[in-house]
């Protein structure tokens, strides 16, 4: 009886810190606050610049007192601060006591994972999952300004904080009702959406590229494929499976474009296909018969996820990519949209750790810089993926690309847009479509309240006064 009590209250010790771990509230921002000294988890100055550490003040001297917790998985979280879009880290990545904590970009290195430990009495312990040391305050103090490192558990009082609700991290989707068809009942996956001049069209995958149709962006209605049939050609490159991606439409030329990705999960063994329209209604798109790309004309990228843009002189460009390297530019010729002569492949972004976890790019032109908006992480899980939106930008359309905090894209950085909250669970996919009131952000997430069905996300873009795009709360909307 001794033996067996003993290897019980062993494991009672050794499972007691999991059993401990929180399963976050992501529905709502958090004011981190030091047990210790009553002041609020910052940056020092409201720096954006990667890098600047993380301090403790108060909520009346800095605005980036607001954070948001993002699941990553086995109630592990990125901790994102709203006001830089950027997340807290390491220095270094150190797994030592006493290394800094700073704002970085999310690019995917395992100090930026985070486990929430309840101590009791409303209190919290924040431990680093690559060191498995606590985030504190440096030599416990009680100033305002004092830095925040990591530090061994040793019972001393700036180790706990408490998590005081600040708010919504961002306004919810706009309104949309979808109706699906009695075949298609997948959701809305990877939607790309157009205004004509006779409403608006929505397309999205999987299997085929749907279409839904709508008249006022709000009721979308089932209008079937706006293929007739899978193009033979795309057998090769989805095993057989027919499973085509990630349609991106556009306008120019007096046409419709729609180009989109044949694949199959997890391969790099991937085309993009073109399709034209003069109307954009479904079953009158004539595919090209061809594929625009494959993998092996870009070799170390994955053909799939394509997006146009066109620039200052009217050129337009091709953006795809997803792990296997990253995201990726190609130039295509005016007239037939296909790839142009003698272009190249060129490197825009990827993400350093997390299996280069990156894809769905989508470039926009605002404002004198052409803004690449991308999915980070991992996508199709339902309710457990953790998919979310970045963004940097570039005054060239083949960059480079710069985040917020001044890291470039190809390097890892990223500023982040849109992350999970609460029922809007693994936001991505996305495009940007411009419309009548300006730049709508269009994504799909998983509805963590209708079993993860992937859903169709709509946001207005405003941007700050030094160009960088964010999400308008819904009176923000109405004042524009």
């Amino acid at each position: 009886m001794k033996t067996s009590g003993l290897l019980l209250l062993l494991l009672w010790a050794l499972t007691t810190p999991m059993r401990a771990q929180l399963a976050m509230n992501t529905s709502t921002s958090f004011r981190i606050v030091n047990s210790n000294s009553g002041l609020s988890l910052a940056i020092a100055g409201d720096a954006q610049l990667a890098g600047t550490t993380a301090v403790q003040d108060t909520d009346a001297a800095l605005q980036s007192t607001r954070w948001q917790f993002v699941p990553e998985g086995n109630n592990t979280y990125l901790i994102e601060n709203l006001y830089t879009g950027q997340v807290l880290g390491i220095s270094l990545a150190s797994t030592a006591p006493g290394a800094l904590a700073l704002d970085w970009a999310d690019n995917g290195t395992p100090d930026h994972l985070w486990q929430v430990l309840d101590a009791g009495n409303g209190q919290y312990k924040i431990r680093n999952v690559n060191s498995g040391l606590l985030l504190g305050i440096s030599g416990a103090s009680t100033a305002p300004g004092a830095p925040a490192l990591q530090w061994v558990d040793n019972g001393t009082p700036d180790h706990l904080w408490t998590l005081q609700p600040a708010g919504a991290a961002y306004p919810g989707p706009l309104p949309a009702k979808i109706e699906y068809s009695s075949t298609d009942t997948a959701g809305i996956h990877d939607p790309s959406m157009i205004r004509t001049f006779w409403g608006y069209a929505l397309f999205s995958t999987h299997s085929a590229i749907h279409e839904h149709v709508s008249l006022d962006r709000v009721h979308f209605f089932d209008a079937g494929t706006a293929l007739p049939a899978v193009p033979a050609w795309t057998a090769d490159e989805t095993l057989g499976s027919g499973d085509l991606w990630a349609p991106d439409v556009s306008w120019r030329n007096g046409k419709f474009w729609l180009y989109y990705a044949a694949s199959s999960f997890g391969s790099a063994n991937s085309a993009i296909g073109l399709a034209t329209s003069w109307t954009a209604l479904p079953g009158q798109w004539k595919d090209s018969g061809t594929p625009v790309l494959t993998s092996e004309q870009c070799p170390g990228a994955n053909a799939i996820d394509p997006a146009i843009v066109v620039d200052d002189s009217g050129v337009p460009w091709m953006s795809f990519g997803s792990f296997y390297g990253g995201i990726y530019l190609i130039q295509l010729d005016k007239t037939t949209g296909q790839v142009a002569a003698g272009a190249t492949c060129e490197h825009l972004a990827n993400r350093i750790g997390n299996a280069d976890a990156i894809e769905g790019s989508y470039i926009y032109h605002h404002g004198g810089y052409y803004y690449l908006f991308v999915s980070l992480d991992f996508c199709c899980q339902g309710s457990n993926s953790t998919y979310h939106i970045g963004v940097g930008r570039s005054v060239n359309v083949n960059g480079p690309y710069y985040d917020r905090g001044g890291l470039r894209m190809d390097q890892g950085g990223v500023t982040l847009l849109r992350t999970s909250q609460g029922r809007y669970i693994g936001p991505g996919g996305q495009t940007v479509m411009e419309d009548m009131r300006g730049p709508l952000l269009v994504y799909h997430y998983y509805d963590g309240e209708n079993n993860g069905l992937p859903t169709l996300g709509m946001n207005e873009l405003g941007w700050t006064s030094d160009g960088w795009p964010f999400i308008r709360s819904k009176t923000e909307a109405q004042q524009h």
